[in-house]
């Protein structure tokens, strides 16, 4: 049996375009077009890392502290009324976590939010861990927030699932030994060739996934 290991935001809930939006609010407010690869690139460093990224660059004089806090107010607000989660999530976790499956969440996104997330849709006790970007450092271009999942699962990266809908998430997860599934993402069209050459399995969403790739999850 492998152990999972969960991206949030892209493949467990459909919440990208809700932080596609909080980028692009905060740039045409300012009166500053958003350019079109700016999700892409701030995706899977982390809200505290991407802010003062876009700050940076756009030189904006913005309290950085104060952006991040906006933006976690209003992701909070929309994770727990209208972000749902994506198709076929809640019943591949639902059988995974009946049949004792380790599982965990590594992601970009601020534990408190996870933490609001997984317990809005009742998914708390599906996981034994989370792991941020912020708490190992980095992005997800490096593997390390992998690799900390799987040590918390007590699991090899040869013995773990990666499942994400970011190409440098898959290549970086790829590269330390782990199998990947790469999940669809509407959001994010230029990366989908490229997610089906690197991925292990690569699926449009979670409905039939236990039945299809059963070799896979054994």
């Amino acid at each position: 049996m492998k152990g999972l290991i969960f991206d949030l935001d892209g493949t467990l809930v459909d919440s990208m375009p809700s932080w596609g939006r909080q980028l692009d609010d905060l740039l045409t407010g300012r009166g500053i077009t958003p350019p079109g690869d700016l999700l892409d690139r701030t995706k899977t460093l982390g809200l505290e890392m991407a802010t003062g990224m876009v700050l940076e660059e756009f030189g904006l004089e913005d309290d950085p502290a104060v952006v991040f806090q906006q933006f976690q107010t209003n992701m909070e607000n929309l994770y727990c009324s209208t972000i749902p989660l994506k198709p076929g999530v809640r019943e591949f976790l639902d059988e995974m976590h009946k049949q004792g499956v380790p599982m965990a969440v590594a992601t970009a996104t601020s534990r408190p939010l996870v933490e609001k997330v997984l317990a809005h849709h009742q998914l708390t006790d599906h996981f034994q861990s989370i792991t941020t970007v912020a708490e190992v450092g980095i992005g997800k271009h490096d593997p390390r927030i992998f690799l900390v999942a799987a040590d918390k699962l007590s699991m090899p990266p040869q013995q773990c699932i990666v499942f994400e809908d970011s190409l440098k998430a898959v290549c970086s997860a790829k590269q330390a030994g782990f199998y990947t599934v790469a999940i669809y993402e509407e959001s994010n069209q230029s990366e989908q060739n490229a997610l089906t050459e690197e991925a292990t399995v690569y699926i449009h969403d979670f409905r039939n996934l236990a039945v299809q790739h059963a070799d896979l999850l054994e």
